[in-house]
């Protein structure tokens, strides 16, 4: 199986640190950050699967 070409950008994104403080920000709990970063994910893939479709047609 062929490894995305954006999956490398999805690791780093991951892995740069964040700081622990936002000024003005609402802090988050950490599972619906991860939710969220989740559901980011998927609506880039599927965006990618559906536009790729589209020039097929």
């Amino acid at each position: 199986m062929p490894v995305p070409r954006y999956l490398p950008a999805v690791i780093a994104a991951g892995l740069i640190p964040v700081p622990a403080y936002a000024a003005g920000g609402i802090p988050l709990p950490e599972p619906s950050s991860l939710f969220l970063f989740g559901m980011g994910v998927v609506g880039v893939a599927i965006g990618r699967k559906l536009s790729s479709r589209r020039g097929e047609d």
